[in-house]
């Protein structure tokens, strides 16, 4: 039976005054045991006669050796100033709080949009003078369907809208067959927990779950794809972005192995879209599912899911509603009318106050441009990079700019929860967003380097002086 290894496995041991932790071939090591076995000098040692090339799998950490996340030389990408300092100034009006505070927790929430607060009034002063309005709160999801086809190169017709993401995978997951040969999902252990959850639900229905994964860079080595998906394999779940440390995976390349193997790719895109250019169709993906809170300016409570039409008919949502069906208002009982669109993925009423703060979010971020957002996102994040080696800083994101998203993820965990230090950072105005045992640093298009040196000048110091306390 596969286990998986925790850094409280490895204090465990540590405890008992133990300097290997005997595993086999099939466990998996966490990210976090493996920096906590590097610390303590604790060895993984694969049992019996199991192969070298499996030991692989667990990163360099199980023999003692191998590079630091935290080393390296920044490589950058050319730097093309589409969005220049004047356009920036302008746009940092769009966004009020951006006056009195540096916003680097885009990984988590964006700053507000005066645009978008004036979507959301505009449906609060609807339902205040027209009161019901089913025919402009339906059109309105539609719209924000129609910009969020546009942000992926799909067709509005591919998209349906979910309250979350973990809805839209549940209801591709309700709707897949897996009464044939395959019914292997591929997972990560990069991809954030809600996605591997669904998939682990599905077990009672006969799906295996197999999960890769990631190494001591805390990145998921591409090659793992070609060994995982097999001829049994319905379908990989993978993450455009880790949540973690902002690895960027080569969706693209995955979707083709998938594809070479028999096999579907479904991204999960929320911690990129936005910052990363997407042609769903170019790259071949089946499915792609995000929310918008994040770099697209929306708020919680709203995600859309894309399935590629030609898809769409095989599928038959288990996790459905009256929107999902041909026509919702026709107020059937008696037997299941799918809508012939992907829509039919769509389940009970629509989040449509949310919907009007999504369209005009997804409106800002067409209207600036992605690709121009990632030229700049693309500099502030070698920025970064270069002031984390400047200070000495233990940082877990890649130092290729090409293999990572706009997160610089810093580790703080030695010296104190990460919590503790986005509390710290808020005393001086400063948001940033924690996960785990690092502080995350994500700036947007609208963030300027001499923020990112105030927020790095102030980790630092605070770091130093929780050191000078112990």
């Amino acid at each position: 039976m596969r286990k998986i290894f925790t850094a409280e496995d490895v204090d465990n041991a540590a405890s008992k005054g133990e300097h290997s932790i005997t595993i086999a071939a099939e466990d998996t090591i966490t990210a976090m045991a493996l920096e906590r076995a590097e610390a303590l000098g604790i060895q993984f040692e694969l049992s019996g006669a199991e192969s070298r090339s499996d030991e692989t799998r667990y990163g360099t950490s199980m023999r003692g050796g191998g590079e630091r996340p935290s080393s390296g030389k920044v490589v950058e990408t050319p730097y093309r100033g589409l969005l220049t300092e004047r356009e920036v100034d302008v746009w940092r009006k769009e966004f009020p709080i951006l006056k009195d505070v540096i916003h680097v927790a885009n990984c988590s929430q964006s700053a507000q949009a005066k645009r978008v607060r004036g979507a959301i009034e505009r449906y609060l002063d609807n339902w205040l003078s027209v009161g019901m309005d089913w025919n402009n709160w339906v059109n309105e999801v539609g719209l924000a369907k129609a910009e969020f086809a546009k942000l992926i190169g799909a067709d509005a017709s591919e998209i349906c809208v979910t309250s979350s993401v973990s809805e839209a995978v549940s209801s591709v997951a309700s709707a897949l067959d897996y009464s044939g040969q395959r019914k292997k999902i591929v997972v990560t252990d990069a991809e954030f927990p809600t996605v591997d959850h669904v998939w682990l639900a599905q077990q009672k229905y006969g799906v295996k779950v197999d999960f890769i994964s990631t190494n001591q860079r805390h990145e998921v080595d591409l090659s793992e794809y070609d060994r995982y998906i097999d001829e049994t394999t319905l379908l990989a779940s993978i993450t455009q972005v880790y949540y973690l440390n902002g690895f960027k995976q080569d969706i693209a390349k995955i979707a083709e192995t998938a594809h070479r193997k028999g096999a579907l790719a479904l991204v999960d895109a929320y911690q990129g879209l936005g910052t990363e250019p997407v042609d769903v169709k170019s790259m071949n993906i089946d499915m792609l599912t995000s929310g918008n809170l994040k770099y697209l300016f929306g708020i919680p409570g709203i995600a859309f899911l894309y399935v590629d039409k030609r898809l769409v008919p095989s599928m038959k949502p288990a996790v459905t509603g009256w929107f999902g069906q041909s026509n919702p208002f026709l107020f059937q009982t008696r037997y299941l009318d799918w809508a012939p669109e992907a829509r039919r993925l769509d389940t009970g009423t629509p989040p449509v106050l949310n919907a009007y703060a999504a369209r005009a979010g997804l409106e800002i971020a067409n209207e600036i441009g992605v690709a121009r957002i990632k030229d700049r996102i693309d500099m502030l994040s070698a920025y970064a990079l270069r002031g984390v080696l400047a200070r000495g800083l233990t940082c877990w994101s890649p130092f290729d700019v090409n293999k990572k998203g706009g997160t610089t993820a810093i580790y703080v965990g030695d010296k104190m929860d990460s919590h503790h230090m986005e509390t710290a950072l808020r005393k001086r105005n400063i948001i940033a967003s924690a996960r785990g045992e690092v502080i995350r640093v994500a700036p947007h298009f609208y963030t300027k380097p001499n923020e990112l040196d105030v927020v790095l000048d102030a980790i630092k110091e605070i770091l130093d002086g929780e050191g000078h306390k112990k």
